[in-house]
């Protein structure tokens, strides 16, 4: 089997699995090593993350698989930690092995837990109209503008230190300033949650052209991407969450954006239920498996 017949048994395997799913494009030899095993074949990198990018590790390995048969992905593992071992440090806690796969393609994840990866993010979907209604609430949601940048940047840098424990998000000093200095300039996607004068929570919102960049994910075009929700720690499960992703929904089923996608920590115990129970489901999971050597 040579790799564009992986790459079509691939394709069509992932095709059956979840419709909302783009349609894999052909590995690309010159971003990287091609591995083939029988069944199998990916795409293996490396990538270095700027210090001031608290949503990674500093160090990335990383594998793009395509899946003809999801029993060979055993062997296409074995593959690149060969082709990896010798460049990595034994103990490095910023330096992960990190593949992205289908959500739904659970028949071959059974070779990412025996090799020490655990299932750390998710890119999860939805689509107009899904979700509950919210009922009146004395939350009201504002604009943020340049006055509240200080208050943006706590409760962002909330969500960092709260995720940090889960494996993949890294605060180091250098993400403070880098985050004032993107939020300054996207303070138009950012969605405040008060009672009285009291900034309680937080919600970024990327619209098409801005959230462009996520295309790539889906087989929707031209979605939206919900970047960030955080609550203050005193005000969590006091509904401030829910209104602020109930303004987000209307605000993108209104501009007709035919699915939301987001990032989340997938061991969260906050997050995880939240988004579910507001119409969300998963789409991608992130395995990783950091340090790359104990």
């Amino acid at each position: 089997m040579d790799v564009s017949e992986i790459e079509t048994g691939h394709a069509a395997r992932v095709a059956a699995l979840d419709p909302l799913l783009p349609v894999p494009p052909p590995l690309a030899p010159g971003t990287g090593r091609l591995l083939t095993v029988p069944g199998g074949a990916g795409i293996a990198w490396s990538q270095q993350t700027p210090a001031s990018d608290p949503w990674s590790p500093l160090r990335k390995h990383l594998l793009e698989v395509r899946l003809a048969d999801p029993a060979a992905l055993g062997g296409l593992l074995d593959s690149w930690f060969d082709l990896i071992h010798s460049s990595v440090v034994p103990g490095d806690l910023d330096c992960a092995a990190v593949v992205e796969v289908p959500s739904r393609d659970t028949e071959g994840v059974l070779a990412l837990v025996h090799r020490g990866f655990t299932a750390s993010s998710v890119i999860a979907v939805r689509l107009p109209g899904r979700g509950p209604v919210v009922g009146p609430s004395d939350v009201t949601v504002r604009p943020a503008g340049p006055e509240d940048l200080d208050v943006v940047l706590d409760l962002t840098m909330a969500v960092v230190e709260y995720d940090a424990p889960f494996g993949k998000v890294t605060p180091r000093p250098e993400v403070i300033p880098a985050l004032r200095s993107q939020l300054a300039a996207s303070l138009d996607q950012i969605w405040l949650g008060c009672r009285g004068d009291e900034v309680l929570g937080l919600l970024q919102l990327q619209l098409p052209p801005a959230s462009s960049w996520c295309d790539r994910y889906s087989a929707a075009q031209g979605v939206g991407y919900l970047a960030s929700l955080s609550v203050r720690a005193d005000h969590r499960g006091s509904g401030v969450g829910s209104v602020l992703v109930a303004h987000a929904h209307r605000r993108s089923d209104g501009a007709g954006v035919p699915a939301v996608l987001l990032h989340h920590a997938l061991p969260n115990p906050r997050s995880t239920p939240f988004w579910y129970r507001n119409g969300y489901r998963p789409l991608w999971t992130t395995w990783l498996r950091r340090p790359v050597l104990r």
